[in-house]
C-alpha cells in the first residue's frame, strides 16, 4: 500500500494545491530507522500503519524511510504523531515538515521534512521567518553558466550599494543564496541576514511578524515582541514570496520602506529602522499590478534593480558540479561512503528539465545517497522521471482512451495525462503565455506553474 517516490511526489504536489485552493491544513512527514541496516521499512510499516489514517499517504523514500503526507492534519496534529512514532524498536527518527509554513512546494516541504529528520535537529521545519548565516559547506554560489556569470558580476556591484533589489526567477532556483551573496559582499555582513517568506504567515499576522506587536494588541500577544525589520538592523531584510502580500500589507510596507520607520502592532510610537531591502518573487509583479493585485508605487519601490535568475535546465554545464557539491554534504550527514556519480547516472541527471530547479536537484541527490549500495550513485539511485532521461522534458499526452495496460493506465493517470494534454494546447494557442493559458483553462495561475513543473512541460512555442 505504499507509493513509488514519483507517485508520491505527484500526489502531494496535487494536495497542495487542495490545500491552498481550500485553506486547508497539510503536513509531510518523514520516518526513518535511527539505524539503516537494521531498520527495514518492512520492520516497522505496520506500526506506522496503526498510527495513521486512511486518507493519509505513505511513499517509500529508501530501505529504511518513508514520506507521510497527512491531509488535514493540524501542526499539532503532526508533531503529536511524529513524537508517537519516534523511538521504538527499531528506533524510529520523525521529522515534520508544515503547509505552507516550511515550503509551499512538494520539493519545498522535501526539502524541510529532510532537515527536520537528520540527527540532531529540531524535529520541525525552519518556519516561515529565520535568520540567514552562512552555510559553511556550501562553498559559494556554482557559476558556471554565461547568464550565471552575468548575474553574479552585477551582485557584486550591487554589494556595494544599498539600494533595494528584486530577484526572480522560479522556485528553488536559488534567490535566497543570491540575496545572500549580496548581503555578505556588502559593507552589511556583520549584521543579520532575515528571510521572511510572505507567503507562509497567515495575513492576520503578517504585520505582526513584519513590524512587531505590543503586548495585548491581540489575542495570544503575552508579551512584546520585535518584528523582523527590528530583529535586522543595520542589516538585510529578504523579503521572499512578496507577491503574495495582501493589499493591506503592501500598503504599510510602502510606508516603511518609505518613511524608514516601523510602529508595532498595537502601539503608537515610530520605530528607526536601518535595513537594506531585497525582495524575491517567481510571479511576474508587472502582470500582477496590471490586474490590480500589487501596487505599481511599491513595486516601483522595490525594483530598483532586479536580478533575473535562470532555471537549472538553462545552466546544464551547473548541474554536475551542485550535484556533486549535494553529494558531498548527504554522504557526510548520512556518514555514507558514497563519493561518486556514475556517468550514466550524471547523464541522466543533465537530460532532465528540473521543474523544481536547484531545491530538486539537491533533493534528488540526498535520496540517491540513501538508496545507493555502492560509494558511486547510480542510474538505478535516482527516480524514474529521472531515468527516463530526456523523454522526462515532455509531458504524456497521448489520449486518455489509449488502450495501454497495467498500472500506468490506471484512472488517476489517465486523467493526468488528458490534463497534461489540456495544458500543452492551451500553451501552444497562446505562444507560451501563462497568463492567458491559465484564463482559457479557468484555472489559478499558481495552479498552472505548479502543473507545469509537475508534469515537466517545456516552455518552447513558437
Amino acid at each position: 500500500g505504499f507509493d513509488g517516490h514519483d507517485r508520491f511526489v505527484a500526489a502531494l504536489g496535487d494536495e497542495i494545491v487542495r490545500a491552498r485552493t481550500f485553506q486547508r491544513p497539510l503536513a509531510l512527514l518523514m520516518v526513518r530507522a535511527a539505524s539503516a541496516k537494521e531498520g527495514h521499512v518492512s520492520r516497522w510499516a505496520p506500526r506506522l500503519r496503526a498510527h495513521i489514517r486512511p486518507v493519509d499517504r505513505v511513499g517509500i523514500y529508501g530501505p529504511a524511510a518513508v514520506l507521510v503526507s497527512l491531509p488535514e492534519a493540524t501542526p499539532e496534529a503532526a508533531h503529536a504523531l511524529a513524537q508517537t512514532l519516534a523511538g521504538g524498536d527499531p528506533a524510529l527518527i520523525c521529522g515534520a515538515a508544515i503547509f505552507p509554513t516550511d515550503g509551499g512546494s512538494p520539493e519545498e516541504l522535501i526539502a524541510a521534512v529532510q532537515r527536520a529528520a537528520r540527527p540532531g535537529a529540531p524535529r520541525v521545519g525552519r518556519g516561515p521567518t529565520s535568520e540567514v548565516t552562512p552555510d559553511p559547506t556550501s562553498g559559494g554560489v556554482v557559476v558556471k553558466n554565461a547568464a550565471m556569470k552575468e548575474v553574479m558580476t552585477t551582485v557584486k556591484r550591487l554589494a556595494r550599494s544599498t539600494i533595494a533589489v528584486l530577484i526572480h526567477g522560479e522556485t528553488g532556483t536559488g534567490k535566497e543564496v543570491i540575496a545572500r551573496a549580496i548581503h555578505e559582499s556588502g559593507p552589511r555582513r556583520k549584521h543579520p541576514l532575515r528571510c521572511i517568506n510572505c507567503a507562509a504567515i497567515p495575513q492576520t499576522l503578517i504585520e505582526s511578524v513584519l513590524f512587531g506587536h505590543e503586548q495585548g494588541s491581540f489575542t495570544g500577544a503575552d508579551k512584546a515582541a520585535r518584528g523582523v525589520f527590528e530583529q535586522a538592523a543595520g542589516g538585510t531584510v529578504l523579503l521572499d514570496e512578496i507577491g503574495e502580500l495582501a493589499a493591506p500589507s503592501q500598503a504599510a510596507l510602502l510606508r516603511v520602506l518609505e518613511t524608514k520607520k516601523v510602529t508595532r502592532v498595537g502601539g503608537d510610537k515610530e520605530i528607526d529602522v536601518d535595513v537594506r531591502v531585497i525582495a524575491a518573487t517567481h510571479r511576474d509583479l508587472e502582470a500582477m499590478v496590471e490586474a490590480g493585485k500589487f501596487r505599481q508605487d511599491l513595486l516601483y519601490r522595490l525594483n530598483t534593480m532586479t536580478l533575473t535568475i535562470p532555471p537549472l535546465r538553462a545552466r546544464v554545464e551547473e548541474i554536475r558540479p551542485l550535484a556533486e557539491r549535494f553529494l558531498e554534504e548527504a554522504s557526510r550527514q548520512a556518514e555514507s561512503d558514497v563519493r561518486s556519480i556514475d556517468p550514466r547516472a550524471l547523464a541522466a541527471l543533465e537530460a532532465y528539465p528540473w521543474p523544481g530547479n536547484v531545491r530538486e536537484l539537491r533533493n534528488v541527490i540526498e535520496r540517491a545517497v540513501v538508496l545507493a549500495e555502492g560509494n558511486a550513485v547510480t542510474l538505478a539511485d535516482l527516480t524514474e522521471r529521472i531515468r527516463s532521461g530526456s523523454q522526462a522534458s515532455e509531458p504524456v499526452v497521448e489520449s486518455p482512451m489509449s488502450g495501454d495496460s497495467g498500472e500506468s493506465a490506471d484512472y488517476k493517470e489517465q486523467v493526468r495525462r488528458f490534463e497534461a494534454e489540456l495544458i500543452v494546447q492551451a500553451l501552444h494557442k497562446h505562444n507560451g503565455n501563462q497568463t492567458e493559458a491559465a484564463r482559457t483553462l479557468n484555472l489559478p495561475l499558481r495552479t498552472l506553474v505548479h502543473k507545469i513543473q509537475s508534469y515537466g512541460i517545456k516552455k518552447k512555442f513558437g
